[in-house]
């Protein structure tokens, strides 16, 4: 009983791209600039699915620590930031690139 409750707490799969735009919207409303957004192909586990999506923005430091804090907050989404890669952008900007890779999930419905 317990399980089910926690299993209706993750998204379904019509909700999937509302979130992507979600994930969007938080890094542009941090003022990041999007060089990569691609969901990756959905793989399909018992009673979830899991969807990969490669991401690449570059902004400042503070930008990027936000943006991944306003992932974390959204409501409804487990979202995992798997991999995760930051570098100088430009050494003489200050700017930074971060490369991820997340994972959204949500219920496979019966």
């Amino acid at each position: 009983e317990t399980f089910g409750v926690l299993l209706k707490q993750l998204p379904n799969q019509t909700e999937v791209p509302d979130l992507l735009i979600d994930i969007t919207q938080a890094g542009l409303a941090r003022g990041l600039k999007f060089d990569r957004f691609k969901p990756e192909e959905v793989m399909n586990h018992d009673y979830y699915a899991e969807m990969p999506v490669s991401i690449t923005v570059t902004g400042a430091y503070h930008q990027i620590a936000e943006f991944v804090s306003d992932i974390a907050a959204l409501p409804r989404i487990i979202v995992l930031i798997d991999t995760f890669k930051l570098t100088r952008s430009d050494p003489e900007s200050g700017v930074l690139r971060m490369v991820a890779v997340t994972k959204t999930y949500h219920y496979l419905e019966e």
